[in-house]
């Protein structure tokens, strides 16, 4: 399912992005984002996938806003918030320099 709404990215998803996958202008980063939810990504339960990069996001009747970036990862990121809450544990989020 397509997503055809505006973007908006937090400024703190747009500093987690730059630090955890790599630097990119602001809005070189809404382009590629709304190529990727034009292509048909979808969000559920407020979590966003788009290639091997995670996100909060939450959907509005007329915007997908951004919350925050937890990186590029392989391991499925609601799974493991869950987990982490259920033992009283965090996770720890890299960077694109670790």
């Amino acid at each position: 399912m397509a997503i055809e709404k505006q973007i908006r990215i937090d400024r703190h998803a747009y500093v987690r992005y730059c630090e955890r996958v790599e630097p990119i202008g602001w809005q070189e980063l809404e382009h590629m984002l709304q190529q990727q939810l034009a292509d048909g990504i979808n969000i559920q339960d407020g979590y966003l996938r788009t290639g091997d990069i995670w996100w909060r996001a939450e959907v509005t009747d007329d915007e997908v806003i951004i919350h925050t970036c937890y990186g590029r990862t392989h391991i499925d990121i609601p799974q493991a918030v869950k987990w982490a809450k259920r033992y009283r544990d965090r996770l720890r989020l890299g960077s694109y320099a670790d």
